[in-house]
């Protein structure tokens, strides 16, 4: 099986997506969703559980993942465990052989969280890249160079003098991918995208586009309750909301801006967030490509 980390440093652009975890996910749904994303996608992301509702282990569903010959990039947070914790979640995917992963802080429970708990936070997302260095760096549980490590970053419209700070932060910890969070906004991402550029920052690190396919209001506006800042324009929703059939729009919006990432300079892919069936992915992607 091909790992997102090779991948990533052969094409010029490729394209995953997020398996969309719920509390009655179980292994024959994680296992149709990679079937059907397979043909399309260079690996399936396994996000951490960022609403708090209670789905099952990240790293049990990359190995599902995996045992349908999808690569599985998986999510780490600081919220929910201790440094013990967070030491077995790396050693497990060591020996899972996953060899991507996006390392994060993790937010704070809102108050509206399915699950009532209190965050941990003992470690800060800069020890939690030296715990995975430490742990990728052993050749005999990560093969060489180690772990891609991937961070997020936030696309807004950067000053004039904008020096990228925080990027170049999370670099100097080890970080080589980047992911945007969730931005439908073309004309704001090539202005960010072209500081990235300026400042070299392509030239330490992949730049991952998420695209967000909405198929409702409901789901637009939980995006934005719980993505602050992520760059949704008005227009976008009112193209879904006032469609006749806002699945279709959905799939066409998500596919317009699959397209024009393809054109912004720096930008090394995709990543397509949905909380629906894996088919509307494989739609968007199919439409992006002019099929």
């Amino acid at each position: 099986m091909k790992t997102f980390r090779d991948t990533l440093n052969k094409k010029d652009f490729v394209v995953t997506a997020t398996l969309p975890l719920k509390p009655s996910s179980n292994a024959s749904h994680i296992e149709d969703a990679a079937t059907i994303l397979a043909p399309c996608v260079d690996a399936i992301q396994v996000a951490d559980d960022r609403y708090a509702v209670g789905h099952m282990s990240v790293l049990v569903a990359a190995s599902i993942v995996m045992r349908r010959g999808v690569d599985a990039i998986v999510h780490i947070s600081c919220r929910d465990r201790n440094r013990i914790g967070l030491l077995a979640e790396l050693l497990g995917a060591a020996a899972l052989d996953v060899t991507t992963l996006f390392l994060g802080r993790g937010e704070k429970f809102s108050k509206t969280a399915p699950m009532r708990s209190k965050g941990v936070f003992e470690v800060d997302a800069t020890q939690l890249t030296a715990l995975a260095r430490h742990v990728g760096s052993d050749s005999s549980l990560v093969s060489n160079p180690g772990f891609c490590l991937g961070s997020f970053v936030t696309v807004f419209d950067p000053a004039e003098d904008w020096a990228a700070e925080r990027v170049r932060e999370k670099l100097n910890t080890g970080i080589r991918l980047l992911q945007t969070r969730p931005c439908l906004n073309a004309k704001l991402l090539r202005r960010y995208m072209q500081k990235i550029v300026e400042q070299k920052i392509t030239h330490q690190a992949s730049i991952i586009v998420d695209v967000p396919l909405l198929t409702s209001l409901a789901e637009a506006q939980a995006l934005k309750e719980n993505f602050k800042g992520a760059p949704i324009p008005d227009n976008a929703l009112q193209r879904i909301e006032s469609s006749n059939d806002p699945v279709r729009e959905g799939v066409s919006v998500c596919a317009e801006m699959i397209a024009e990432v393809r054109t912004i300079p720096g930008v090394s892919g995709v990543n397509i967030q949905h909380w629906g069936a894996p088919a509307n992915v494989v739609a968007a992607i199919r439409l992006a490509n002019g099929e």
